[in-house]
């Protein structure tokens, strides 16, 4: 099983926005992203809740015969593969001459004709590496807060109402195949890292704001009071050392070909602590390379 990790796109543009602000269109995606990633933490929330043998794999990114796909999330349980589309829609919706729209009068991409492309596609996938097993695929509304009308009678549909019964169902499962562990190992091994499609945002170090933002309000620590820094917007208290690193973080984040230096990371923090000090924790916490000006640091083996 892997844990759903945040997308990179996501982290990219909550640092954008705490650091340059975002532009309209910038600001569009990020809210889709940010809505799409708690609908999937929401369908995850069920899975988590089975009982019985399974592996559930999350955000995988293939390509086959030279056609792209994703799929939000794969379970294989029951010796059956299951594959589903998760949708955090919010607000009232209809079906009309096949076609989907969200009230008034909007009409929107239906999830059904996604859907069909990634089941056709995943199937090819499953034939190419020699897995014959049923598949079953599902479109997923996990916001409670989501209405359809005039639905199609579709049984690739899960509304929010019908979820609790859905993962019912799956109390008792018998041992899962030897065969879908490695089907699992496989999955994870080709799934590629970045969609090809990704279009980040472009930013310089010039332009972003320096220094440590608050983990709570987001702005920006001013005061240092010993080993820890204080929020004088919301008081929150943070040590210096764990700001400091989350801050590096960041850093090796948004700029991963830039060497690790003290001097460059005094700059990101632009906080009234001495050099020295800054020094010490990356010896600490990081492997040094080089020596005298010419030292720069690099992660730890397994950090």
């Amino acid at each position: 099983m892997n844990s759903r990790k945040k997308p990179y796109e996501l982290i990219l543009y909550e640092y954008l926005r705490i650091r340059r602000g975002l532009s309209s269109d910038e600001n569009s995606k990020y809210r889709k992203l940010k809505k799409g990633y708690e609908g999937e933490l929401l369908f995850d929330a069920y899975i988590d809740k089975i009982q019985c043998d399974y592996l559930s794999l999350t955000d995988l990114s293939f390509s086959h015969n030279n056609k792209f796909f994703q799929v939000d999330n794969i379970l294989l349980i029951d010796n059956t593969i299951y594959m589903y589309e998760v949708k955090n829609f919010l607000g009232n919706y209809y079906y009309e001459n096949n076609k989907l729209f969200i009230e008034p009068q909007q009409e929107i991409d239906d999830p059904l004709t996604q859907l069909k492309r990634s089941e056709a596609l995943l199937r090819q996938l499953l034939k190419y590496l020699g897995f014959s097993n049923q598949l079953q695929a599902k479109v997923v509304f996990v916001n409670p807060e989501f209405t359809l009308f005039q639905a199609p009678r579709s049984s690739k549909l899960l509304l929010p109402s019908q979820l609790n019964r859905y993962f019912h169902k799956f109390r008792q499962c018998p041992p899962l195949d030897t065969s879908f562990y490695q089907l699992g190992e496989k999955f994870q091994s080709i799934s590629l890292e970045k969609s090809p499609y990704t279009q980040p945002p472009t930013y310089q170090y010039n332009e972003l704001k320096k220094g440590i933002p608050c983990p709570s309000c987001y702005k920006f620590f001013e005061t240092v009071d010993g080993r820890t820094c204080i929020c004088r917007h919301c008081d929150v208290r943070e040590s210096l050392q764990s700001a400091v690193l989350r801050t590096i973080e960041e850093f090796i984040f948004l700029f991963p070909e830039q060497r690790i230096t003290t001097d460059k990371i005094c700059d990101w923090i632009q906080l009234p602590v001495a050099q020295k000090r800054i020094r010490y924790m990356l010896n600490k916490n990081f492997l040094q390379k080089g020596k005298n000006k010419g030292a720069y640091y690099v992660k730890m083996e397994g950090n």
